[in-house]
């Protein structure tokens, strides 16, 4: 319970936080060498995020081994889905397990206080994606420019796929990466067409 109050505590309390989850991290025996397998639990989903928030690079890679080892991570292809068993031999994979454990794979120093600390600000978003052929391993905007990877299953590059990015202001964006990609601007978004290959591509705003 001490993790779980840890984690919710960081965004708003970080250093009182922290003192609680290096206790309760301890207590669990993740000090040191972490006997395998670990229980089903949320407590290792939020740990993990709050070793990347802040850091603890010692902490973290064990936390990955012993997910690895014990969890069941698993995609499945036919879907796209990627979830973690966790062993419990459901029929369905743990929802609120899993929620932690891919927020997770999201977490990085800062990431969660940063979420609390001021409202985000609205970004064109991707949309349309030809899901699970075609998927986004990455979509993040950094330093205004929206980085894409895609991860494209049964590559062709003699046929293309296409999304859009919705809300994108009607003006010139540069575009580098995947050859033979191209774009068609409307009134309320971008329309991306791309060949079916997995690779990154990148889109700057430019002119109006």
């Amino acid at each position: 319970m001490a993790l779980t109050t840890a984690y919710y505590a960081a965004p708003q309390m970080p250093d009182d936080a922290q003192r609680l989850f290096e206790a309760a991290y301890s207590s669990m025996g993740l000090g040191g060498d972490v006997s395998l397998p670990i229980r089903a639990s949320r407590g290792y989903g939020s740990s993990l995020v709050l070793a990347r928030e802040w850091g603890l690079t010692n902490l973290e890679e064990r936390l990955v081994a012993a997910i690895e080892a014990s969890y069941e991570p698993t995609w499945d292809h036919v879907s796209g889905e990627f979830t973690w068993g966790l062993g419990l031999d459901e029929e369905h994979p743990r929802g609120q397990y899993n929620a932690f454990l891919a927020a997770a794979e999201a977490a990085g120093p800062g990431r969660w206080e940063r979420l609390s600390a001021a409202p985000i600000e609205p970004q064109p978003q991707v949309a349309g994606v030809d899901f699970p052929n075609v998927a986004l391993s990455t979509a993040e905007w950094r330093n205004g420019a929206l980085h894409l990877t895609l991860d494209v299953h049964d590559e062709d590059p003699s046929s293309r796929t296409t999304f859009r990015i919705v809300g994108a202001e009607p003006r010139v964006w540069e575009l580098t990466g995947i050859d033979g990609t191209s774009l068609e601007h409307t009134a309320h978004s971008v329309i991306v067409r791309v060949p079916r290959v997995s690779g990154e591509l990148t889109f700057t705003p430019g002119s109006y």
